[in-house]
């Protein structure tokens, strides 16, 4: 057993290797495996001492263990502007455990806007879509993502706050680039955001058949009994809007560019779509239509780096020993391209979760254990229903481009440069 001081590392400045995380994680991470094993030793500034692990036996034992055993809060203080202090996200201990007891009931299949609703919402957005021409999809997979978001919580789209909310997510977010700006300037939007969510609670308090899970935030209490505040409902909007909205989008987009990429799993994934007379319920059934939403979150997990967790006592794991205040941080993107477990993992191969189950430790594109993403099951449909709606009615193709992800915040995204053209499809 080595102590952790003699695990291998990168030997670069902790300024280095902060700049590379953001910048360029995915090369860091790739270097990391391949010169230093399946536990790599980091320095990344204020978070101290971070381990960065691509060995499933190793993971398995990290989502197993306790949450009074480690902190989460410190991997997301990033948007703490945003979601605010009573975010699930930023919460441990008992703190988390009693939002999650609250949040995850509400984010069940039975409470996600049906698959027919996001299919006509979807329809409707892509009427505007170009044809013939070359155009990025991305925008739009984040508008509609939003919008359901916003139906999901509030239970309409039509109400003063509702357009509130989804203009101003399409002008600072949409429109804008880059790594953090579009969230710090939708930020700056709160002010009134908040003051129409404070309308809408109290009406929820008034009168609790108002639609949309808000009303069920609302109705909730706390441990001791006394009714959730108004400021911690609206961090939990805020928290939903930032976490389950980007993700959907970017994972939409990475599906259409291996789609591209591959055009005889696009062929593939439309002869079964055309066994369908609509997109309804039937669609989440699909085989390879699950097959194709499990290997784009296989190569590229939206959210590659799950919260690290910064343990809170020394523990043993798979050997070694990790002292107090190491944060241990399991790497879906390299488990996922271990050639052990996905042969010929560089390609994009849906049929491999046709043939294999895999266990959750060995595929966690939502991450696992305590902190597992709530919002998995919402995703899920979501990416189903509208990948069915636009391929059931669309042939997709696309010049060549780089798959180099870019950054968008802490997600990565496909390259701003990649376009789709759309061409309607004649059914036999």
């Amino acid at each position: 057993m080595r102590p952790l001081n003699e695990l291998p590392g990168p030997a670069m400045p902790a300024t280095e290797q902060v700049r590379r995380w953001i910048e360029s994680p995915v090369e860091l991470w790739e270097e990391c495996a391949r010169d230093y094993g399946s536990m790599a030793a980091l320095n990344l500034g204020s978070l101290g001492p971070v381990v960065l692990i691509s060995d499933p036996q190793c993971v398995k034992e990290i989502f197993q263990l306790s949450p009074d055993q480690f902190e989460c809060h410190q991997f997301n203080e990033h948007y703490r502007y945003v979601m605010g202090d009573h975010s699930v996200l930023l919460q441990d201990g008992e703190g988390h455990r009693r939002q999650r007891r609250l949040l995850a009931p509400l984010l069940r299949q039975s409470s996600v806007p049906k698959v027919s609703t996001i299919s006509r919402m979807m329809s409707r957005a892509m009427g505007g879509w170009p044809r013939g021409i070359a155009f990025n999809p991305r925008p739009s997979f984040h508008e509609a993502s939003f919008e359901l978001m916003v139906l999901l919580l509030l239970g309409e789209t039509d109400s003063e706050t509702s357009q509130m909310l989804m203009s101003g997510y399409r002008d600072t977010v949409v429109r804008q680039s880059g790594s953090w700006a579009p969230w710090r300037n939708f930020a700056r939007l709160q002010p009134r955001m908040r003051e129409l969510l404070a309308h809408e609670i109290k009406a929820r308090r008034a009168d609790s058949s108002i639609p949309g899970i808000l009303t069920s935030i609302v109705k909730a209490n706390t441990a001791v009994g006394d009714p959730v505040s108004n400021t911690e409902c609206e961090d939990h909007v805020f928290s939903m809007m930032v976490a389950g909205v980007d993700p959907t989008a970017i994972a939409l987009t990475w599906a259409l560019y291996w789609l591209c990429q591959e055009k005889q799993t696009q062929k593939t994934l439309r002869h079964e779509l055309d066994s369908l007379d609509a997109i309804g319920d039937a669609t989440l059934q699909l085989p390879y239509l699950n097959a194709v939403f499990c290997e784009t979150l296989r190569m590229y997990p939206v959210v590659t780096t799950p919260s690290g967790r910064r343990l809170t006592r020394d523990v043993q794991l798979a050997g070694q020993m990790f002292s107090a205040g190491t944060t241990l941080v399991p790497c879906p993107y390299l488990i996922h391209r271990r050639n052990d477990l996905y042969p010929q993992s560089e390609r994009f191969m849906p049929e491999r979760f046709m043939d294999r189950t895999y266990a959750p430790y060995e595929y966690f594109p939502f991450g696992g254990g305590a902190r597992a993403c709530l919002g998995e099951t919402m995703a899920e449909i979501e990416f189903k229903a509208i990948i069915a709606t636009l391929l059931k009615a669309f042939s997709i193709t696309s010049e060549g481009t780089s798959s180099q992800p870019q950054r968008h915040g802490t997600l990565l995204a496909p390259p701003d440069d990649f376009t789709i053209i759309l061409e309607s499809r004649v059914m036999a």
